[in-house]
């Protein structure tokens, strides 16, 4: 006796089928995921480490260097830089006044 299976019962196992290959795909797709993120967090650990082994120092560095620049830039103007424009200053102010007092004694004439 030959076993015929009808349209109905061929449909039930495509389904069951289906069912089941879904379950399977979302278990992997669950362990992937889980995967991943235990990935990217190892990841990000490392970019901290490096981060604070390497570049943070070098930053350190950097902003050291910029406040000596910055003491040196104010020492240097408060001891060379201001004297000499004040002098400069002194001998413009006394050159105008020759100046203007020059003129005055030419309209006296």
């Amino acid at each position: 006796m030959p076993i015929l299976i009808t349209l109905g019962d061929a449909r039930d196992i495509v389904v069951i089928a289906y069912g089941i290959a879904g379950l399977v795909f979302f278990f992997i797709g669950i362990i992937v995921l889980v995967v991943l993120v235990f990935s990217v967090k190892g990841l990000i650990g490392a970019l901290r480490s490096t981060l604070d082994e390497s570049v943070k120092p070098t930053l350190e560095s950097v902003k050291n260097t910029a406040d000596t620049v910055r003491g040196t830039t104010e020492f240097v103007g408060k001891t060379a830089i201001a004297p000499i424009v004040r002098t400069y200053g002194m001998f413009a102010g006394v050159r105008k006044g020759l100046g203007v007092l020059a003129g005055l004694q030419k309209k006296d004439k």
